[in-house]
């Protein structure tokens, strides 16, 4: 005698659609999903203009391209920094200026993304020249660089000049130095190792 089993419809048919989860970000008016990027993606962070490789929310939108690095998606809204003491830093999403665009006043370099900002005083920082550590190494010098923002680039009446590529650093700008040594660094050359020294 047979056996015949009865399955049932949904036992028969059951499908797993695992749908991907949705954040919102006070950025951006849709929501966002997370997603791994690759290389031939060629895709720019909308937070900190820089390429995106690995983790990122990306917009749910067909049309929209705005994306962000999962570090941008998750930094802090209001932010102290001991170079602007008087008053907090302000995450903003796009440059507070009719030209839309902004000068970093660690860097002097401008931006169109995110920037912390000062009200008050016009004071912006590109969100990685905010999260610059306060010491630095280089295999090439024997003493810990430590982040100056309050340096008028100019040192003994002549201009400060970089250990690394030999070109001023620019006045107000922040440098790495090691002040006993009247030795410094443009921020973003402190981590090239490629010093004149190593070229003989």
């Amino acid at each position: 005698m047979s056996m015949i089993m009865k399955i049932s419809h949904d036992q028969e048919k059951q499908v797993y659609v695992k749908e991907k989860q949705q954040f919102n970000h006070f950025s951006h008016r849709h929501p966002l999903e997370l997603s791994q990027l690759h290389q031939e993606d060629k895709a720019v962070c909308s937070g900190c203009e820089h390429d995106i490789l690995g983790p990122a929310y990306i917009c749910t939108k067909p049309n929209c391209n705005f994306l962000l690095h999962d570090l941008c998606f998750d930094l802090p809204r209001r932010l102290r920094h001991r170079s602007h003491s008087n008053h907090p830093l302000l995450l903003r999403f796009s440059p507070p200026y009719s030209d839309g665009e902004y000068t970093c006043d660690a860097c002097g370099e401008s931006g169109h993304g995110f920037t912390y900002h000062c009200d008050a005083c016009k004071f912006d920082l590109h969100v990685e020249c905010a999260s610059l550590p306060e010491t630095e190494s280089r295999e090439d010098h024997g003493h810990p660089l430590i982040l100056l923002w309050d340096f008028p680039g100019k040192i003994d009446g002549a201009d400060f000049v970089c250990y690394v590529c030999d070109e001023p650093v620019g006045k107000g700008c922040w440098m790495y130095s090691c002040l006993g040594c009247k030795f410094g660094t443009h921020l973003e050359c402190v981590g090239n190792i490629h010093h004149i020294n190593a070229e003989k």
